[in-house]
């Protein structure tokens, strides 16, 4: 972990994040009574609660807020799977659950909105964005780059990331087997918004690499597709 994204400047965010975890938690527990039963998701949530004060003293920020967002949802994530696994549920039971907690709430966003979504993601406007965004992250320890799809490609844009900072954060709370499935954050995300998404290169390979698609599947890593249709 790049000790250089750890400051006093974020003290107080953590002691609000700290706060607030219940809500998160108050958010997904009928969820969780609905598939473990109610005495299961109260031995999650209490676990989940122990257990958060000391992940969010180690998230890492990167001073660059979509992908600062993204670090505290993996915090409360983490905390989650910490609690399902002193349950004695097994990572591949917390991806699960973690997708299709997902599509049930994208579930309830009109069609229309999410086409606007996805039609706004993959936008020469905000590609530019992205590319700034990269720039930004990459300059605090996290190697980004956004790509637009030339003519001769299939993709309107691709995304590559080097020296996993998602990844290096859940081995550092000693959740590292979270890596075979750790792009699935990408992979709902992308379903939610309606636009198309493959993997051309994995973590295992040093640089991970997506190409989105305006129209096209999202095509889920054979490992969480596994997950989800077993």
């Amino acid at each position: 972990m790049n000790s250089d994204n750890v400051t006093p400047l974020h003290a107080k965010k953590r002691e609000r994040l700290i706060r607030t975890f219940p809500k998160y938690l108050q958010g997904i527990e009928s969820t969780l009574i609905h598939q473990f039963g109610e005495g299961t998701a109260t031995g999650i949530m209490s676990e989940a609660s122990q257990a958060y004060p000391g992940i969010a003293y180690k998230i890492p920020f990167f001073k660059t807020p979509m992908y600062d967002a993204l670090m505290v949802q993996a915090s409360k994530m983490a905390a989650l799977k910490k609690g399902m696994k002193q349950a004695g549920l097994s990572t591949e039971q917390f991806v699960r659950f973690s997708i299709e907690k997902t599509r049930s709430t994208a579930g309830r966003i009109p069609s229309w909105i999410k086409r606007a979504g996805g039609k706004l993601y993959l936008s020469g406007i905000m590609r530019r964005y992205l590319k700034k965004v990269a720039r930004s992250v990459s300059s605090h320890g996290w190697p980004t780059r956004v790509i637009d799809g030339s003519s001769q490609d299939d993709f309107i844009m691709s995304v590559e990331t080097r020296d996993c900072q998602m990844v290096k954060f859940w081995e550092s709370i000693g959740e590292g087997d979270i890596k075979p499935y750790c792009t699935f954050f990408d992979f709902t995300a992308a379903e939610s918004l309606g636009v198309g998404l493959k993997q051309v290169s994995t973590i295992d390979t040093g640089v991970c690499k997506y190409c989105f698609y305006r129209n096209g599947d999202v095509e889920w890593p054979e490992r969480i597709r596994k997950i989800l249709t077993e």
